[in-house]
């Protein structure tokens, strides 16, 4: 095999790769990348058995062929190399040989033999666009749970209407965020998907800046795809818990306040807020919303934050970590508090979106003091 490129072009590919390459995996050939001539075309393919990836990359072919080579070590030398073109050569006993101004660089890879096949994108699928489903993981996925155990929380649950698709992603215990994107259903077979944590940070890293992604669903597996990329994933098995049960129709208090205030002033807070729980409080009322942190070792901090508009007063305990999370990723200046009680969840929701909600589960606060203002 003989090729040439011009290294950005192989670079950007490269990166692309190197996420799925490599790992915890014990068989070397998962470690590689498999730089494939054929048909006229070059394409870059990795996959750890559980995601897998295909990307064209511009180039010339003089000779076809396949070879695969570690993912991380032809990165690493690319990046280093100067912004020249960069010729490819498959030598003898599977040796790759890079060439570039000056320098000449040979790595022993092994055959392409070995490494797994990755199923092809065939041109359908459903399409979405591609912002309208980065929007969605971006709403979603920092509440998936990262407990291994938890396996069926280790990802998105996609809800598969006939008219639309809710996307849920939850720890099980403290929070829960939900969306919708347009119906992804394509049978009456499957009624809805878990697609694991690491593809959903994949797809948001490689499809961001696509147009328009293909999604299509073969048994077990799961393909994005757009016109030089097919990302394929096994997708997890099991029943996902039944989230609805969080769902209620009113709440008794409702406040709308600005994100980015109530998100500096939680910030600071919880600074002093218990190592062991990140507990901080907040009292909320029809005119302000007022957050605390007391820590024997540390010390204790209050704010007072001026609210736009409230109904109703609570006051309630939150992981000072979940709160946060969940305020960086509303995407409206202004959102939501909704409430019931003390031991009902709060509800976050983005000001003039109504397709996003975020649920977050209380914690236990000590009876306030009469002291306290």
């Amino acid at each position: 095999m003989q090729l040439t490129f011009q290294k950005d072009e192989l670079l950007y590919t490269l990166q692309m790769v190197q996420g799925i390459a490599g790992g915890r995996n014990t068989l070397p050939i998962l470690s590689n990348v498999l730089i494939r001539a054929q048909d006229g075309n070059i394409e870059c393919a990795a996959t750890d058995l559980e995601v897998g990836i295909r990307i064209k990359v511009m180039g010339t072919i003089k000779e076809e062929g396949a070879i695969t080579v570690s993912a991380k070590k032809i990165a690493d030398i690319v990046r280093e190399l100067p912004d020249e073109p960069i010729e490819l050569v498959t030598t003898a006993n599977d040796r790759v040989e890079l060439t570039c101004g000056e320098g000449v660089y040979k790595i022993i890879g092994l055959s392409d033999e070995e490494f797994p096949d990755l199923p092809a994108a065939d041109g359908s699928g459903i399409p979405i666009e591609g912002e309208t489903l980065c929007s969605v993981i971006n709403k979603t996925q920092f509440a998936a749970s990262q407990e291994e155990v938890r396996y069926t929380l280790n990802g998105l649950y996609f809800n598969l209407m006939d008219d639309k698709t809710e996307v849920v992603a939850t720890d099980g215990t403290r929070q829960l965020a939900l969306t919708y994107c347009p119906p992804l259903k394509s049978s009456d077979d499957v009624t809805g998907l878990i697609v694991p944590l690491k593809t959903i940070r994949e797809v948001a890293r490689i499809f961001a800046e696509s147009a328009e992604i293909k999604i299509s669903h073969q048994k077990n597996q799961l393909l994005f795809a757009d016109e030089n990329t097919t990302l394929t994933t096994r997708l997890v098995e099991g029943e996902y818990p039944p989230y609805q049960k969080l769902f209620r129709d009113s709440s008794d208090g409702r406040t709308v306040i600005s994100k980015e205030a109530i998100l500096r002033a939680a910030r600071r807070v919880s600074l002093l807020s218990d190592p062991k729980n990140f507990l901080i409080c907040l009292e909320i009322d029809t005119e302000q919303i007022r957050i605390s942190a007391k820590t024997p070792e540390l010390g204790e901090a209050h704010e007072t934050v001026s609210v736009e508009s409230g109904t109703g007063s609570v006051r309630i305990g939150l992981d000072a970590r979940v709160l946060l999370d969940v305020l960086a990723h509303i995407e409206t200046d202004s959102l939501i508090f909704e409430f019931t009680g003390e031991f009902i969840p709060l509800i976050v929701k983005p000001i003039g979106d109504n397709e996003h909600t975020c649920y977050i589960m209380p914690m236990r606060l000590e009876p306030a003091s009469p002291l306290e203002s």
